[in-house]
């Protein structure tokens, strides 16, 4: 096993799944998060607060190590590829009857917090703007490994990749194109009109084909924490879109793929039960692309998601999930996208 013979430790995907996994947007967990603008890093200190839970049994007789890690926006993250550790290296939580001062992983799980300051460049993983957080936790005596997070199968990860995508109509290159915060708001990209997310990713297993597949939700309540819908309304955002936006593509960069029909994903049997794509969140109807492409554990890729939705209105938000999938549908990694109605200039 990847985290030795351990089963007590695990961290939640989903509140409530106790290290289990659960249908859903697994990459939401509620375990790992920069609490005052949730997934977003800020110039100067951040306060990211940790959460790590322990079964009761087998009993664990030492401490518990927790690990977080930042990337840019992505959908699979390695801890060894374009990504940077930024917890201070003291992070420890026990066990229930294990003697100590730290905070006890049970069922309900202790917490931790600590500062982070991102450095200055926006484009390092560790910059200021939307970053994606991986949070593990093991046992004190457990080598974690150097090898690409497996977080919906494995529970000693948990993965926090959502962002709050504010949109302006002005116009610029992908180089310009604006970070997607209130104070530098994603511009449209010149060359196609129409405005992005550029996630980065890799392969959670040996090299091969992997899928990508992206949907509008127009049901979040259901899907996204209740604390981001709460930030939504002190944005003033009145409303979700019930429709799709007018436009939707996706682009493969940096490995080789192309986009295609998400109907074939939906006609693959065996694909689509272990994925789950054509249902929930996927559902047939709400799915806005696909892409195939070739990945590995060692080189990141970068998948292009290009939508038009000036079509909303005025104080509405559309809300997109991506994730990544291997060719026997097993999850790899996802992401969650609000983006704002744009606004003039």
């Amino acid at each position: 096993m990847a985290y030795g013979n351990d089963v007590t430790v695990y961290v939640e995907d989903i509140a409530g799944d106790q290290g289990g996994g659960m249908p859903g947007p697994w990459w939401m967990s509620p375990d790992v998060d920069i609490p005052a603008h949730s997934g977003t890093a800020f110039q100067g200190p951040n306060d990211v607060q940790i959460r790590v839970h322990a079964h009761e049994e087998p009993f664990l007789d030492e401490k518990i190590v927790a690990e977080v890690y930042v990337c840019r926006p992505s959908l699979a993250m390695s801890p060894t590829v374009d990504s940077v550790r930024i917890d201070p290296g003291n992070l420890l939580f026990r066990p229930p009857g294990v003697a100590g001062t730290e905070p006890i992983a049970s069922f309900a799980g202790g917490t931790l917090t600590f500062a982070w300051t991102p450095g200055s460049a926006a484009t390092a993983p560790d910059g200021p703007g939307h970053r994606c957080l991986i949070l593990r936790a093991f046992p004190q005596s457990v080598t974690p490994p150097n090898s690409p997070f497996t977080v919906p199968a494995e529970q000693h990860e948990a993965q926090r990749n959502i962002e709050i995508l504010a949109t302006t109509k002005m116009q610029a290159d992908m180089s310009r194109g604006g970070a997607g915060t209130p104070e530098d708001p994603r511009r449209r990209e010149s060359g196609t009109g129409l405005w992005w997310e550029a996630l980065e990713t890799v392969g959670a297993g040996p090299r091969g084909r992997r899928f990508v597949v992206w949907a509008f939700d127009p049901n979040p309540e259901e899907h996204i924490p209740r604390g981001i819908l709460r930030d939504l309304k002190k944005a003033k955002i009145r409303t979700i879109s019930k429709e799709p936006p007018a436009q939707a593509t996706i682009e493969i960069v940096g490995a080789r793929g192309h986009e295609i029909d998400p109907g074939k994903l939906v006609g693959q049997r065996r694909f689509a039960r272990r994925s789950g794509v054509g249902d929930g969140i996927f559902a047939e109807r709400l799915l806005l692309g696909a892409a195939t492409l070739e990945l590995g554990p060692r080189k990141p890729a970068e998948v292009v998601l290009r939508f038009d939705h000036s079509n909303l209105d005025e104080r509405t938000a559309l809300v997109l999930h991506a994730a990544q999938f291997d060719e026997r549908g097993e999850a790899e990694g996802g992401m969650t996208i609000v983006a704002i109605a744009p606004t003039d200039p």
